[in-house]
């Protein structure tokens, strides 16, 4: 008897992955013309799509359609290339804003070992429940470190079978240490069935179980041409049997959807195997992307804004971004991914959290930050240099934690102020009660969200390079006083940070097969 309960009742009970695109060439040519053009409108995305075909990129079955466009758009979210406010209304224009590991990757196309260790990371950071796929709100887990964790298991002999993902892993909701090992026990209780009785015990749930076979199959298609495993089958592509999914048909009386079960396995590219090792060491596979009372909550635009802002120091070092250019622009997002990482760590004193914010706004050329900090004092000052040249002086309150801020004493904020002539407070949290915003309503503060503020400075960096103004974010803070900043923020990013438009029809060396290859001619799998 297994010590984990796999409900395999609902197609909502495993992951969900999506199936519009298998190829990764494909995804990168699309995702590629969609940062050109910055727009979501179907327009839009119509135009796309006959600029590939017209380039030969892509060769779409039965016509192709808006609609699969629109899908193929979920698809660049859902791995994490970049997001969109599902939010905004219908007359609003949308606008995908592309991670920063979205936009290094399509940033270094030319270079293809760049390319499969960028998308082995934005895989890694991608977390389950996603805001781009309907799955049960119990999911709280990073499925593919899941993954490559057990590709590393020299239990498992360096290989996954298709079966023990599709039947077992892609049921899991949550990990930790001791239900990993049950899994492990489960799949090597899997491993050592004659495949036929595997394939009687599959039909039990085939509806739900198919159509994670068909998934799975589509992922490992995705990460095999993106050069991150390889697909083997040391049975000659033998089918065991046919697995049956989908809507009824009227005429069959069956479902309309049948898969092959096969005994495909994987494995990981030899390449890769060190840096997975070095990922997993600094971010273990049990980590649980959202605090556990953030579960039932919708995807707002601020945890889909911490969800899309993993951008690990390792994979700089890893692709080796050793010019001094490279270096300084690795140096600046370096500095605001601490402002995230740091803004978790609970301390007594919070100093490293200070220490991150004042090195992220001594970004700005126009400010000079300084830490205080200690009992009844502020915990950053900083001087902000006007257009007109006079100084304008504001303090940090860096309020670190790694569940939610309760509280703010607006008095003593305005007894911080008064000692050094501060206009305003600006708070940063990762994350807070309801109560904060009462504390501080007609308060010279406003509070922002430590992953927004963050983000706000990568997608600042990777437009413009180093030339960082405070000057924006201190009209918002004037706009907002008294309030969360979060929302204003993360709208400013929508319509401020998008790449503009570019010429599609620049054709990549069909000579090198790190670039998008009008000679390759890709057409959309049959599903």
């Amino acid at each position: 008897m297994s010590a984990i309960r796999y409900d395999r009742s609902t197609a909502k009970d495993k992951w969900t992955i999506m199936m519009y695109m298998r190829d990764f060439d494909l995804m990168l040519a699309y995702a590629y013309a969609l940062r050109a053009s910055n727009r979501l409108t179907n327009d839009n995305i119509d135009e796309i799509l006959y600029k590939m075909e017209d380039e030969g990129i892509y060769r779409p079955r039965n016509g192709g359609s808006t609609f699969t466009g629109t899908f193929k758009s979920i698809q660049i979210a859902w791995y994490m290339f970049g997001y969109y406010n599902k939010s905004r209304r219908r007359e609003e224009e949308k606008k995908m804003v592309f991670s920063p590991l979205g936009n290094l990757l399509l940033d270094n196309l030319k270079d293809r070992d760049k390319v499969t260790k960028i998308f082995l990371t934005m895989l890694y950071g991608n977390g389950f429940r996603q805001p781009f796929s309907q799955m049960n709100e119990q999911f709280n887990l990073f499925p593919f470190r899941l993954v490559f964790k057990l590709l590393r298991d020299p239990r498992l002999q360096g290989r996954l079978y298709n079966d023990e993902v599709f039947y077992l892993v892609m049921f899991m909701k949550t990990i930790t240490p001791s239900s990993y090992e049950a899994l492990v026990s489960d799949i090597l209780e899997l491993r050592n069935k004659d495949p036929f009785e595997k394939f009687r015990e599959f039909k039990t749930n085939e509806r739900v179980v198919g159509l994670a076979l068909h998934e799975w199959r589509y992922a490992t298609g995705m990460f095999e041409s993106a050069g991150i495993v390889k697909i083997c089958n040391d049975n000659n592509d033998r089918t065991i049997g046919q697995l049956t999914y989908g809507n009824v048909s009227q005429a069959t009386g069956r479902p309309n959807a049948v898969r092959n079960y096969k005994e495909d396995y994987i494995v990981l590219q030899a390449s890769l195997k060190n840096y997975v090792d070095t990922l997993l060491s600094n971010y273990p596979y049990y980590v649980q992307p959202y605090p556990e009372d953030e579960l039932s909550r919708s995807f707002n635009n601020d945890i889909v804004v911490e969800m899309y802002s993993f951008y690990p120091p390792e994979l700089l070092n890893e692709i080796g971004m050793n010019t001094e250019e490279d270096k300084a622009i690795a140096t600046m997002l370096n500095v605001a991914n601490n402002v995230y990482y740091y803004s978790h760590e609970e301390t007594e004193t919070g100093v490293n959290f200070e220490d991150a914010l004042v090195e992220a706004f001594n970004m700005f050329f126009d400010i000079e930050a300084r830490r205080i900090g200690g009992a009844g004092n502020v915990d950053v000052e900083c001087l902000f240099h006007t257009e007109n040249d006079s100084i304008k002086k504001f303090d940090l309150e860096a309020k670190s934690t790694r569940t939610k801020l309760l509280q703010i004493n607006a008095r003593r904020l305005r007894t911080h102020r008064s000692l050094v002539n501060s206009k305003y407070t600006m708070i940063v949290t990762p994350n807070y009660a309801i109560g904060v915003l009462r504390d501080i309503s007609g308060d010279q503060s406003v509070i922002i969200k430590a992953a927004t503020l963050a983000n706000y400075l990568y997608q600042y960096i990777l437009k413009n390079g180093r030339e960082i103004s405070y000057s924006v974010l201190d009209e918002v803070i004037e706009n907002g006083m008294g309030s969360d900043i979060t929302d204003s923020v993360n709208a400013y990013v929508y319509d401020n940070f998008g790449h503009g438009a570019a010429d599609l029809t620049i054709r990549p060396s069909r000579t090198n097969t790190a670039m998008i290859s009008a000679s390759a001619v890709i057409e959309e799998p049959v599903s």
